[in-house]
């Protein structure tokens, strides 16, 4: 499967629908994030086929998801991630391309860690419509009409659903984070973005097993937050500074890699 310079083998896993990868409900979950190049990405993907589907969504196994993120002109939003706040929220809307939906979401992390998502069907021409604005206050302390549009995220999302449905991991590649305002962009497209959502009671995850074993650890990463850090450079993003460097750090392994090979 190839999608946008890059090449992935995937002829090896046996396809299920997305409606069969709700079976993978994982209300009682663990959530782990990974940052890696795409060759280890490749490497790792090669060793599981047997453990794994890969969900086929549309015809589409890698699909692409571009989102809009909305802040406060201050980015309280933002600013509650940057400063660990122990309730935040997150508001966007994400265009699923594969299959045209489009939605705005509403992400609330709570005290407790556990993260819930409320959604309702929009495009970013609809935001204000009565419906949405009415969403919005009833589920969040923000009024939709006082949000500005503050990033753009595109991204492509290969899922795989273990064969026990107790897991489901997303490897989401060519990453382009970008300013509505300006177009500026920030690209990551041999950057790799994992995260492992397990039942509590699965004792093990057969990927997260082969990361740990090639060194690699667990490491939170946020779109939005990454991209406002990045692209706002007169922002405060102290909590964010070790991501950074460590994509950074993959960004120049990278490049090394080629050198080597060519």
């Amino acid at each position: 499967m190839q999608n946008r310079g890059i090449t992935i083998n995937t002829e090896n896993f046996q396809r299920i629908s997305l409606q069969d990868a709700e079976k993978a409900q994982l209300m009682q979950r663990v959530d782990s994030k990974y940052i890696i190049r795409f060759e280890v990405c490749k490497a790792i993907l090669e060793k599981v086929n047997y453990s794994y589907f890969i969900v086929d969504n549309n015809g589409f196994v890698i699909p692409e998801y571009i989102s809009d993120y909305y802040d406060t002109p201050d980015f309280n939003m933002y600013l509650d991630h940057q400063n660990k706040r122990p309730k935040r929220y997150k508001i966007r809307v994400r265009n699923y391309c594969a299959t045209g939906d489009s939605f705005l979401e509403i992400k609330i992390k709570v005290p407790s860690g556990k993260t819930i998502k409320k959604r309702i069907e929009a495009h970013s021409t609809e935001l204000n419509q009565a419906s949405v604005a009415e969403f919005v206050a009833n589920k969040s302390p923000y009024i939709i009409c006082n949000l500005i549009k503050t990033l753009e995220t595109r991204f492509d999302r290969l899922t795989l659903v273990a064969k026990d449905y107790n897991e489901r991991i997303t490897f989401d590649f060519n990453l382009a984070l970008k300013l509505p305002q300006t177009g500026e962009k920030e690209l990551f497209e041999k950057i790799c973005i994992v995260e492992v959502k397990r039942n509590r009671q699965k004792s093990n995850s057969e990927i997260s097993l082969l990361l740990k074993k090639m060194g690699i650890r667990p490491n939170s990463f946020s779109k939005y937050s990454i991209g406002c850090a990045l692209l706002y450079p007169n922002i405060k993003h102290n909590n964010f500074k070790k991501t950074i460097l460590y994509l950074n750090k993959l960004k120049n392994e990278h490049a090394l890699y080629n050198n080597a090979i060519q």
